[in-house]
């Protein structure tokens, strides 16, 4: 009897071993070694701290839900137009982060495909070709799809992520409810395509997410040689979900400066030392 129990136990923990490998969300050094043409890799944000906390990064092929911080009169006057600039900007700059991750296929760059119904396009504007490619995003390696309704938003998407041609998809959408959101989370897994919705403050959260992010609009940083013109774009950062690093408390939002040299995030200092800034004068002093 208890031979039995040995073999089943050993049986189970080859079966599990074998799932979380096909499955893992973290990255090893071996499976960081990709061959040529590739469209997997470890996606970062470019800040140790936050990439630690996601087990060596985000999961290249899983759904991420990115959600505006709500206004400061509370979450039914949903998100100013400045949480939600930040919300998109940060969405963009994760493009960034995953186009750096991944290797230039033979066939040409990769590509990103942007999908939104009609209404949002309208209320929060077009993607800007030039200002694509100051975050450096090609515009040409972009695909818009620009829908009636929502659902055909959702069908284009997991459209896309079934094709296997893609190396990210991004949806805005109002909300995601469960059913698509986990056929989005499946496609994603199935043919190894990262998914990307940025949502409605207001409306629930996205099941079958693996993370899930909150996202405000901060002072941007100081200019390093001209204190009055605006340097670094920061973000507050809240991780407010993590499938496989469960949360034990209520999240923090992290200060996340954005390099544009770099295309990296980095944690601001909560305190800036300037050696170089003039000293106040003191009295009596000599």
């Amino acid at each position: 009897m208890a031979g039995n129990q040995a073999d089943v136990l050993a049986d189970l923990r080859t079966r599990i071993t074998a799932l979380e490998r096909s499955h893992s969300l973290i990255a090893s050094p071996e499976s960081a070694v990709q061959p040529q043409g590739s469209l997997a890799g470890v996606w970062t944000l470019g800040a140790a701290e936050l990439d630690h906390r996601l087990g060596a990064g985000l999961d290249a092929a899983s759904l991420h839900e990115v959600k505006a911080e709500p206004h400061a009169s509370g979450v039914a006057a949903g998100a100013g137009a400045g949480n939600w600039a930040a919300a998109l900007g940060f969405a963009l700059r994760l493009a960034v982060r995953r186009l750096h991750s991944i290797e230039t296929s033979h066939a040409g760059p990769p590509r990103i495909l942007w999908c939104w119904p009609s209404v949002f396009a309208r209320e929060l504007g077009a993607l800007y070709g030039h200002g694509l490619a100051t975050l450096g995003l090609e515009p040409s390696t972009w695909l818009f799809a620009e829908t009636a309704r929502a659902g055909d938003a959702l069908w284009a998407m997991e459209e896309g992520l079934r094709s296997e041609s893609l190396a990210l998809v991004i949806g805005v959408l109002g909300e995601v409810e469960l059913t698509p959101a986990r056929r989005l989370s499946l496609a994603a897994a199935e043919h190894s395509t990262p998914c990307l919705i940025v949502t409605d403050p207001r409306l629930s959260p996205a099941g079958s997410t693996a993370t899930r992010w909150r996202v405000g609009a901060r002072k941007s940083a100081s200019h390093p040689f001209d204190g009055a013109a605006p340097g670094a774009s920061r973000y507050a950062v809240a991780l407010e979900r993590c499938r496989h690093r469960p949360l034990t408390r209520e999240p923090l939002p992290y200060l996340l400066e954005w390099s544009d040299e770099t295309h990296r995030f980095r944690v601001a200092a909560a305190v800036a030392h300037r050696a170089d800034a003039p000293r106040a004068a003191v009295a009596g002093s000599r």
